[in-house]
């Protein structure tokens, strides 16, 4: 992804995390995460702020991936619906765009574990801006 526009730029936050971008274009993108003991809560399961920043990179990338050349997108808000515990293990948050207008875009994404669980459903909208002069 040597395209600027393409490139996920996970940047120092997702290496912390320890997210990584498996697919990203057309309107799509997948991050996925392999789950620690440092991602856990107290309850032995997956943080949700962790499921969270999970989805919206992967939203971010979605909606990245249908960018024209000096746009660029952020979040304005996502809904998250925790549907099951993930415990330890393989997390991925796959991601697709809805709609998009000149400046919003309306995401979906699923969060599912190495099993093919649903773990999560979300949707999310993003602010589309210019790069100014």
């Amino acid at each position: 992804m040597s395209d600027e526009r393409n490139d996920p730029g996970v940047g120092p936050f997702a290496e912390l995390l320890g997210a990584r971008c498996a697919h990203m274009g057309d309107g799509t993108c997948r991050f996925e995460l392999t789950a620690e003991s440092r991602h856990l809560n107290p309850h032995g399961v997956v943080h949700g702020g962790v499921m969270y920043s999970l989805v919206d990179y992967a939203m971010g990338g979605a909606l990245t991936s249908r960018l024209t050349p000096g746009e660029r997108c952020a979040t304005l808000e996502i809904k998250i619906n925790y549907l099951a515990p993930a415990g330890a293990g393989l997390l991925f948050a796959e991601a697709k765009v809805a709609d998009r207008s000149t400046r919003i875009g309306v995401i979906e994404a699923r969060v599912t574990d190495g099993q093919g669980r649903l773990i999560a459903l979300a949707t999310g909208s993003f602010y589309i801006q210019g790069l100014r002069p």
